[in-house]
């Protein structure tokens, strides 16, 4: 079948609308069967294998921690600091919503699942004071983006796992490029209420109510540090993490008693699905590539790639516009799953830091999420929502320009990434 054949099924799978993990893995039978050279037992080891590292194991318990930490009710005490912080400033409830998404990071790690809280939680509440409902809903979503940067982040956990990098250095590269991409959405939240005269939801409150609030939020905001601070020190290890994660989270659930039964038997269902899904992707990416490597696809990616330029910060710019333009099509894990480790070689004859390139890869992978027809973050946003696709792409578009710029500082700037991971 050879290469373009493998592209030209997966496109044709793709364009039928099947879900994901099945285009995937039916590109990969399909190839089999009309490939005399490959085994099919070969592919059936390989999708099997992709599901058994250990590591693994730190999908669920991430995924059930944040869960617990959301129906612990620390979600309304970190809604009250990010309130009391800039509720004031020119479109308030924007900037809550800003603020408070990445204040949340550390806690789901998933952007979609930001995303879905707040648009039942800050929307609605937009809309009563006076917000348009399409800006609400693109504020929500892009600034999910910072969730998904932030430890424990999925996206991050993913990257680490298919390429080999150091996890507990990922964790912690994330922390700086979240912060400037906060600021950025901020910058552009600003500019937008100033031009709509969308004026302060709430008085400033003073610096009192904001260490109060603070205090109250304190053991939701250390999650992240814990768990990045405590890999990166040898402390536990990524599963380990995991657990710790998970013990946090239960210990907080008892000291608040504001979780019932039903809630956390909610949250273990909720985890069991989304690890089942996340499960199903990687099964599947992980026979597409064994015949990916069979086919020698990577290995002539990067001869390709070093071939157009070696220059790194030109190289991580192009692979940016590849990722951009794939990522329309294909949702954000699997082209992490897939293209990650096809890029590396690449990235790794030009010089360029591993840790750096995750944390550039992961950030313009999340860019497909906003972009039409697939983008998971903006299917999420606009069925709660009930926004349509246009007017929520329009006024994505001020967002967008701002999570541009902050790839840029981090693809010139590469200490931005790599400082805290090397700490």
């Amino acid at each position: 079948m050879g290469s373009t054949g493998l592209f030209a099924v997966f496109t044709g799978l793709m364009i039928t609308g099947m879900p994901i993990a099945l285009v995937i893995l039916g590109a990969a039978i399909l190839f089999v069967m009309y490939e005399p050279g490959l085994m099919p037992l070969g592919v059936v080891q390989a999708l099997v294998n992709a599901t058994q590292p250990f590591p693994l194991i730190t999908i669920p318990l991430f995924l059930l921690a944040g869960e617990l930490m959301n129906a612990s009710g620390i979600s309304r005490r970190l809604m009250d600091f990010a309130t009391s912080l800039t509720g004031h400033m020119p479109g308030g409830l924007a900037q809550v919503n800003v603020v408070v998404s990445t204040l949340k990071g550390g806690m789901s790690g998933s952007a979609n699942a930001d995303a879905a809280m707040d648009a039942k939680m800050l929307v609605p509440e937009m809309t009563r004071r006076g917000y348009d409902i399409a800006f609400s809903s693109a504020i929500t979503a892009t600034s999910a983006f910072t969730a998904a940067m932030l430890p424990p982040s999925i996206s991050l956990l993913m990257f680490g796992f298919v390429t080999d990098t150091s996890i507990g250095a990922l964790f912690l590269a994330g922390i700086v490029p979240s912060i400037l991409l906060t600021l950025a959405f901020m910058l552009a939240t600003h500019i937008i209420a100033k031009r709509r005269n969308y004026g302060g939801d709430t008085k400033w409150l003073g610096w009192g109510v904001v260490g109060r609030t603070f205090i109250a939020s304190l053991p939701a905001l250390l999650l992240p540090l814990v768990i990045a601070f405590g890999i990166r020190l040898g402390m536990f290890t990524p599963s380990e993490a995991g657990a710790v994660a998970v013990l946090y989270a239960l210990f907080f659930c008892a000291v608040t008693r504001e979780a019932s039964w039903s809630e956390v038997y909610g949250a273990m269902w909720t985890t069991a699905a989304t690890t089942g899904a996340i499960m199903l992707v990687l099964a599947a990416t992980g026979a597409l590539s064994f015949v990916l490597t069979f086919e020698r696809i990577p290995q002539a990616v990067a001869e390709q790639l070093v071939a157009i330029t070696s220059e790194p910060h030109l190289l991580l710019m192009l692979i940016c516009v590849l990722v951009f333009v794939v990522g329309i099509f294909i949702e954000g894990l699997p082209m992490i799953l897939i293209l990650a480790p096809m890029f590396l070689p690449a990235v790794t004859a030009a010089g360029i830091d591993p840790v750096h390139y995750g944390v550039v890869f992961v950030l313009v992978s999340l860019l497909g999420g906003i972009t039409p027809p697939v983008g998971t973050l903006m299917a999420t946003t606009c069925a709660i929502t009930k926004v349509p696709m246009g007017p929520f792409f329009r006024e994505c578009l001020p967002f967008l320009v701002a999570i541009v710029v902050t790839g840029l500082i981090i693809i010139f700037i590469p200490q931005t990434a790599t400082w805290l991971a090397y700490l």
